[in-house]
């Protein structure tokens, strides 16, 4: 899936475990990785291994616009806590334009919501 187009640029959102792992494997495939979060110690211990590290908060659309994020290929949100905040941020990064949302769900209720608005 994502990782046949791994010498692209991607953003992951959300590096906590699961997404810190999609950054690394990314990076190591070839790929340009943003990492954002906005736990400030998970991106210290991402940033030497990613294109770009920051911490922000998601769910604010003009903070998302600011980074430039309609210029990736695909994002990956992988927020896991937080379910609201893995919505609304699908919602902006959609509302932007990004050409390719993918999302991480716990379960089937979450991953047909996901899909309901359009998320893989």
């Amino acid at each position: 899936m994502i990782l046949a187009m791994s010498h692209g640029k991607f953003a992951v959102i959300g590096v906590g475990k699961y997404g810190a792992t999609i950054a690394r494997i990314l990076a190591e495939k070839g790929a340009q990785v943003f990492a954002m979060d906005n736990n400030e110690e998970k991106i210290e211990n991402l940033k030497d291994d990613v294109a770009f590290a920051v911490t922000l908060d998601s769910t604010d659309k003009k903070v998302l616009l600011s980074q430039n994020i309609t210029e990736v290929d695909a994002v990956v949100v992988a927020i896991g806590e937080n379910f609201e905040a893995t919505v609304l941020t699908c919602v902006h990064l959609m509302d932007l334009g990004v050409k390719r949302v993918i999302a991480r769900a716990s379960g089937k209720h979450q991953k047909l919501i996901l899909e309901k608005i359009g998320v893989e």
